[in-house]
């Protein structure tokens, strides 16, 4: 199997772009948007990882392992059976860019310069970094207007397999909020810790799928639902910033 680097490394951009505009309509405006975040991606340090992207049938759901900000799943291994690397590659752009078209690498290094401004007590340097951070950027309007898109199809591919009587589809709804979540919380949450919780989110994720296998839960299947129940009383107010 393919990484989701190799993937970006042998599709050329254009070929993507035009996946992305047929798949997910997204204007022409953004176009150059989506470009620098194709570079950025592709020139991103190696890192090691386990688990792997596993690509829906259809490139309007989102792959089931895109936990984490681009420098964390940048190199982990697709499973798909699309043969057209350019459909891959757009697919995997387009939702890997839900939170936001930053890296993990530049949230941290922005946050860390904010943090040292604090720390040197300078006024000066402070407004600067203020009046800086406020400033138009380009394309501000049409990167909110592609998140929020984005957030819509997340949602709507989610609600569209809810089936009235079926009590697994509760903890589904649950299991897609965490899968939301974690792309934030590994890369661009602010907290100690962050990493941490994004693994128990993951496991939690898992411990899902496995006690929601059937309708109609076994001895194995019981005991996940009661772990599942546990770690919520445990962790869910404390998976956030």
């Amino acid at each position: 199997m393919k990484t989701f680097r190799e993937y970006l490394i042998i599709s050329q951009f254009e070929d993507i772009w035009s996946e992305i505009v047929e798949n997910y309509s997204e204007p022409e405006e953004i176009k150059s948007v989506y470009a620098k975040y194709y570079e950025k991606l592709k020139a991103l340090p190696h890192k090691s990882v386990r688990g792997i992207i596993d690509m829906p049938g259809s490139p309007n759901q989102y792959p089931d392992g895109l936990n984490g900000a681009p420098d964390w799943i940048i190199d982990k291994r697709v499973k798909t059976k699309e043969k057209d690397s350019a459909v891959v590659a757009a697919t995997l752009l387009y939702w890997a860019s839900l939170h936001t078209f930053y890296t993990s690498q530049e949230h941290d290094a922005d946050l860390f310069r904010y943090l040292e401004i604090i720390d040197s007590q300078d006024c000066k340097a402070l407004c600067d970094y203020m009046m800086e951070s406020i400033k138009p950027q380009p394309y501000r309007a049409e990167i909110e207007e592609s998140r929020v898109r984005k957030e819509h199809l997340f949602w709507e591919d989610t609600f569209s397999c809810l089936y009235a009587g079926d009590w697994r589809y509760t903890l589904y709804i649950l299991k897609r909020k965490l899968q939301y979540d974690m792309g934030f919380m590994r890369g661009f949450a602010d907290h100690a810790g962050r990493e941490r919780d994004a693994d128990r989110m993951q496991l939690f994720c898992n411990l899902i799928d496995g006690a929601t296998a059937h309708i109609y839960p076994n001895e194995r299947q019981r005991r996940m639902l009661h772990l599942i129940f546990k770690i919520l009383e445990q962790n869910i107010s404390n998976w956030s910033d």
